[in-house]
């Protein structure tokens, strides 16, 4: 360096810094509660319309204040993000929101426009809380907020409700769900691709829009199984495929950033100077998933995520090719990612990359939701005009009974040291149904095949027996295959043993019972 060049750091801590560096360095400390949040809003405002400006100053000082700290001292979200990242997926949601009357210079009633404030609120300060914390982010919202929706249940939260475009009142996000038709013409469906609307899956891909309206980058937080990428992959198949394409980047604990800026420059082509582009002039969404999973290196650094930081930040990755060092600046494109909630050995991901992105988390779906879905399935498979009574209501009352074991299963089996990968989530439901749905129907139907009917085996009479003992062998081999010792086996065993006389006569019961072959060792539960 000569004498006229100085060089400035901006390190989130010092953890890593030598005494050496420490105190050659001339250190100045900005605490996050200096400034706090409202110049971020301030600026923000100075770009708008002077009307729109006027109507939501009231609303950021009256909630956003008050909502953060109640947040910070009574909830507890999946996971940190910081104050000035939570405000930003506030403006962004504002952003987008707005933009419609934008274009068409129409003046919002006060009441609209704080309906719509408190829409943007709920997804950015409570987007992170839990299913179990919403209802107490609710109740704070109504002690002081008027303009709040009425609850149509008494589970109801904000959460459940959205302002409608046309009339700019509160509207239930169950009139938003489509209709789900089952493909009765298809014997063997493929089962991966029957995806079934749900409420959560409508309201993510309603915010996931929003943000993408605005060139956002979007980032759906939550556990194993609750439909990150699905619903992620169904906002990505709605676009017109003529003008936009898609990518997916799975990130894996060996991922490096070279890796990723190889991914990303062999989906683009040069288009002008050092400029960008998805080919043919069209426009691209990149899709990250699990993009938490790469390598934590000794300093406690993602490198990985460096480079992904860099390219949402400032729009391009320097090239690795000569000219070496060249900026390559990419355009025409957005990103969405994916990721667990950290903790329980899962990564976090940094800080500076958590800014880039409006962060939702996405909770298990509740045990209505699991019996609409697998309801609307087995429903769909177990058509009364194509099957017996009988069959049927069997087929009704496996769905409440798989969703009971699946519940006793997490409870009793729990995750140890030993026993680490004791995890139950939506995918062993899923699992379960998707071996019923394979099932040859002819062995249900009630009409007699060609030929007649085929023996069932062992001492099964009826097809509804057939279905039953079809359903018994899926739980086991989804829940009791997956443990390790015998007195785990033998407890599922014993719980789908118990269900089955809850719910089924004694005579049905009876025909399972020899079609289940279980290990010699274990010995057969009575029934």
């Amino acid at each position: 360096m000569t004498p006229n060049m100085k060089a400035m750091f901006e390190p989130e801590n010092l953890s890593n810094a030598s005494p050496a560096t420490v105190s050659r360095a001339g250190i100045i400390y900005v605490s996050d509660t200096e400034l706090g949040w409202e110049p971020i809003v301030k600026s923000w405002l100075a770009k708008r319309d002077s009307a729109q400006a006027t109507g939501l100053q009231p609303c950021f000082d009256k909630y956003v204040g008050r909502m953060l700290e109640f947040i910070r001292v009574n909830l507890r979200p999946v996971m940190y993000n910081e104050t000035a990242g939570t405000v930003g997926t506030l403006l962004t949601l504002l952003n987008a929101i707005l933009k419609k009357y934008e274009a068409t210079h129409e003046q919002l009633s006060e009441a609209k426009l704080e309906r719509m404030f408190l829409y943007c609120l709920t997804w950015s300060l409570g987007g992170l809380l839990s299913e179990k914390e919403r209802p107490t982010f609710d109740a704070e919202l109504r002690t002081f907020a008027a303009n709040m929706p009425q609850r149509e249940a008494d589970t109801d939260t904000i959460f459940e409700f959205l302002v409608d475009e046309s009339t700019g009142n509160w509207r239930h996000w169950n009139q938003c769900v489509p209709e789900w038709t089952y493909p009765h013409n298809e014997e063997k469906p493929k089962f991966s691709q029957l995806v079934i609307p749900t409420l959560d899956s409508v309201r993510y891909e309603r915010l996931l829009s929003l943000v993408h309206s605005v060139n956002g980058a979007s980032l759906l937080v939550g556990g194993p199984g609750t439909a990150k990428t699905t619903v992620i992959n169904q906002f990505l198949g709605k676009f017109n495929s003529e003008a936009m394409v898609s990518k997916t980047i799975t990130f894996s604990s060996l991922t490096t950033p070279q890796i990723f800026q190889v991914s990303i420059e062999g989906s683009v082509e040069k288009r002008q100077g050092r400029t960008y582009g998805p080919p043919g002039s069209k426009t691209m969404c990149v899709f990250i998933d699990d993009i938490s999973m790469p390598a934590v290196n000794e300093w406690g650094d993602q490198v990985t995520n460096e480079i992904v930081r860099q390219l949402l930040e400032q729009g391009g990755m320097y090239g690795l090719e000569k000219p070496i060092g060249d900026m390559k600046f990419i355009v025409d494109t957005s990103y969405v990612a994916a990721m667990n909630a950290p903790g329980g050995g899962k990564n976090d991901v940094p800080n500076r990359l958590k800014r880039q992105f409006a962060i939702f988390n996405v909770p298990l779906p509740s045990v209505a939701a699991i019996n609409g879905i697998f309801g609307k399935l087995v429903e769909g498979r177990f058509s009364p005009d194509l099957f017996s009574e009988a069959v049927v209501q069997v087929a009704h009352r496996l769905v409440p009974m798989t969703v009971t074991l699946w519940n006793r299963t997490q409870q009793k089996m729990l995750p140890t040291p030993a026993k680490f990968h004791y995890l139950f989530n939506m995918r062993e439901l899923s699992k379960v149904f998707q071996g019923v749905m394979l099932a040859v129907r002819d062995r249900f139907s009630n009409k007699t095949p060609p030929g007649g009917q085929k023996p069932f085996g062992g001492a099964v009479t009826a097809p509804e027996g057939y279905l039953l003992g079809l359903w018994v062998h899926e739980c086991r081999r989804v829940f009791a295959d997956k443990l390790v010792s015998h007195e785990d086996k033998a407890w599922v065993d014993r719980a789908i043993t118990d269900l089955c006389r809850q719910e089924f006569p004694p005579e049905l019961c009876k025909q399972v019972r020899l079609l289940c072959i279980l290990p010699l060792w274990q010995p057969v539960p009575k029934l």
